[in-house]
């Protein structure tokens, strides 16, 4: 793929003592060419959604489920899991960070982010069990007794159920009678919390199928809520996250919708507009408290800004985004407070650094290294030593297996989680470019996710534009510090080293930008720019003044006839103005001297601001007198090194026929007192109209200052003459 324009664009990490994981992860396949490798997203929810859509759930088992910790995913429903939209988080994932590697520094998604959003528990015993070996049979016994109904052998498959098999039970008995009982109640009531763990928090890979795992732990009712499901689910996400960050995965599992509205709360350029809600279920029910804050995104959403299932733009505006476009506290404490008590009921280990677990899975709650999320000042994290391949452990060929006792090891810091709250001084301002934290991140960190050599020059569709940004950026930066390195007095070999520095440096950039055919022409942007004290001002005149006056009043006294070339007039009609003048100019602006000259009259007068016209050589004067010109601008926009003077130009030659001279009355005197002189501005030349004298002939303009000065020595000269 290398070409002409290619450009190595380092995109880090530029020291690998923290991503040691690079060669395996997605970015690296990424880079490679890989540029349009969709996850697949796994989830069992869809039949659930349509069931409680069809049929709400009794007020008595929400009663249950509210209890158990699990209303609020009720209550926030289901959104649409854009798939382009989680790859492009997956890509910034870190397995040896458990965060998001983003320009703006690390993210991840937190205990509080559990709670607020969903309302699920985080403070309570650890979601873990006896993988206990049980024979088909056993199972069917279970579902008997828990779940109020027995699954034929072919529906289970090792320790998993079908959801078909189970949406058909739910769809069969759709309703709780008002005299059932409360075994009734508590076994209708764990059919949704199973559907729920196994099939939306806790979802994995196997398709169709729900883990069997979890259902024992939903036996006692009363104890359901004591159990720590945010972390749990927390745990179970980042489990997926890690692995499907690899480079060989096409797929992912988990709470994804945990992930997306995690993503719209904080990331401005991936967010959609809510325009209205439009679930029935906001509406609480008496006795039973509102949903979380998630549930303001189950609402009629609008992409006008933002797009949506489109994988390259999504890593372009991620490659790209910028301190603003990132929300490190979406959660204020007005909010938080205004929210049911079961969305901050455990508020005290928010920021605790702690393993968290989810049966066989384990993973680790880093809240230090995104201290800026609760409004605190980030520092340089300590690092945590992670197994390179602690996603890659799980349930297979571990049968028979007490995961209590499995972990007790990483137990002991769960059970003294208080202990080990992370702590920072407040945050008042966003971090500066050089604070010491962001100059670390960006030495370990991959920030750019696109390869800009992957992007072809006649691509169609969009065009990510941000490493192209990158690049730019990074070679203007080491100019400017190597400008800053020479100091006040350099030596003529670093003066040429640092031209030859900005020569290439921006040739290869030029390069790399596509616009490579630049360097082959003179870089001329700047807008010429006239001095204030080049201007004159206008000298205003009253009514219709120059040729087209004079010539509409000799018409109208019919005192002589009005002759004039037909290719002077040619040339009149094509160099007409805007403001419906039959006068054509040729302006020159020279040392603070504007010109005008009439053709038919040879008067003078100065140009207002707005009139101004680079200087014209004799040269040009000749061409513009050609017919086929439609414009002036024609005739100076090709003009090209025009002279700047300091004083007044050298005098020009203008060739007139003396017919255009002799539009007045010859036996018609000035009067400044006439109002029809007084609009032609009072200096009026009295020229004889006689046939004989329509030869041609020279005038030399002499360089007088004004053209006002010369107008007045011209006509005294002719009044002279005449007397």
């Amino acid at each position: 793929m290398a070409n002409d324009s290619e450009y190595k664009l380092d995109p880090g990490p530029l020291e690998s003592n923290v991503l040691t994981g690079q060669l395996t992860h997605r970015s690296q396949d990424i880079w490679e060419g890989n540029v349009n490798m969709i996850l697949n997203t796994r989830r069992e929810d869809g039949n659930f959604w349509k069931l409680i859509e069809k049929y709400p759930i009794h007020p008595r088992v929400l009663e249950v489920i509210r209890l158990s910790g699990l209303y609020g995913v009720y209550k926030s429903n289901r959104p649409a899991i854009d798939r382009s939209l989680i790859t492009a988080l997956v890509e910034r994932w870190r397995p040896e960070t458990h965060t998001f590697h983003f320009r703006t520094g690390e993210a991840t998604i937190t205990l509080q982010d559990v709670e607020v959003l969903y309302g699920l528990p985080v403070n309570g015993d650890p979601v873990l069990g006896n993988e206990m070996i049980r024979t088909i049979e056993d199972w069917q016994n279970i579902c008997q007794r828990l779940l109020g109904f027995v699954p034929s052998r072919e529906d289970f498959k090792t320790n998993s159920i079908k959801v078909a098999a189970f949406n058909s039970h739910m769809l069969s008995q759709p309703h709780l009678s008002n005299m059932a009982t409360q075994d009734m109640v508590n076994q209708k009531a764990r059919c949704f919390m199973f559907w729920m763990i196994a099939g939306m928090m806790m979802a994995d890979t196997s398709g169709g199928y729900l883990k069997l795992m979890y259902l024992p732990m939903l036996e006692d009712v009363d104890k359901i809520g004591s159990y720590s499901w945010g972390s749990a689910t927390l745990a179970y996400l980042y489990h997926f996250l890690c692995k499907a960050s690899q480079s060989t995965q096409n797929e992912i599992a988990g709470f994804l919708p945990l992930l997306q509205i995690w993503a719209w709360e904080r990331v401005t350029v991936l967010r959609p507009q809510i325009v209205a809600h439009r679930d029935a279920r906001t509406i609480c029910h008496v006795g039973l408290p509102r949903g979380p804050h998630a549930t303001r995104w189950f609402a009629h959403l609008s992409w006008t800004n933002t797009t949506k299932h489109v994988l390259k733009v999504y890593r372009d505006a991620l490659d790209s985004m910028i301190e603003d476009q990132f929300i490190w506290e979406p959660y204020s404490d007005d909010l938080i407070e205004s929210l049911p008590l079961y969305c901050h009921a455990g508020r005290d280990i928010w920021r605790v650094r702690v393993p968290i677990f989810c049966w066989d899975v384990v993973e680790v709650h880093l809240p230090d290294r995104v201290m800026r999320q609760f409004g605190l000042q980030q520092a340089i994290p300590t690092p945590f030593p992670f197994d390179s391949n602690h996603f890659r452990h799980d349930r297979r060929g571990r049968p028979n297996t007490n995961w209590e006792l499995e972990h007790a090891h990483w137990l002991s810091f769960w059970n003294q989680r208080l202990q080990y709250s992370c702590d920072a001084p407040v945050n008042n301002e966003p971090l500066r470019y050089d604070d010491p934290y962001l100059i670390w991140f960006r030495r370990i960190t991959r920030l750019v996710i696109g390869n800009p050599n992957s992007r072809p020059q006649n691509q169609q569709g969009y065009v990510p534009n941000s490493t192209a940004y990158e690049t730019m950026v990074r070679h203007i930066h080491s100019m400017v510090d190597e400008a800053k390195t020479l100091g006040d007095n350099p030596s003529y070999e670093a003066l040429y080293m640092f031209r030859k520095m900005v020569r290439d440096q921006g040739s290869d950039c030029l390069k790399y930008v596509h616009e490579a055919d630049r360097v082959h022409v003179s870089a001329d942007y700047r807008r010429d720019v006239v001095q204030p004290v080049q201007l004159h001002h206008p000298v205003r005149r009253r009514g219709k003044g120059g040729v087209a006056g004079r010539r509409e009043r000799v018409v109208e006294r019919a005192q002589t006839h009005v002759e004039i070339d037909q290719a002077t007039q040619n040339v009149q009609e094509a160099l007409e103005d805007d403001q419906a003048t039959s006068n054509y100019n040729i302006g020159s602006i020279s040392g603070g001297c504007t010109h005008e000259f009439t053709q038919a009259s040879n008067m003078t007068y100065q140009l207002s601001e707005t009139d101004i016209m680079p200087y014209v050589t004799p040269q040009t004067l000749q061409i513009s007198s050609h017919p086929s010109l439609s414009s002036l601008e024609n005739v100076i926009g090709n003009f090209e090194n025009v002279p700047n003077f300091n004083s007044s130009p050298v005098p020009l030659i203008i060739e007139t026929p003396d017919a255009t001279n002799s539009l007045e009355d010859p036996n018609h005197d000035v009067d400044d007192n006439d109002p029809k002189d007084a609009n032609e501005g009072g200096d009026t030349t009295i020229q004889n109209s006689e046939p004989s004298r329509r030869e041609k002939r020279k005038i030399k303009l002499k360089p007088c200052g004004t053209g006002g000065h010369y107008a007045i020595q011209h006509v005294q000269k002719k009044r002279a003459k005449n007397k």
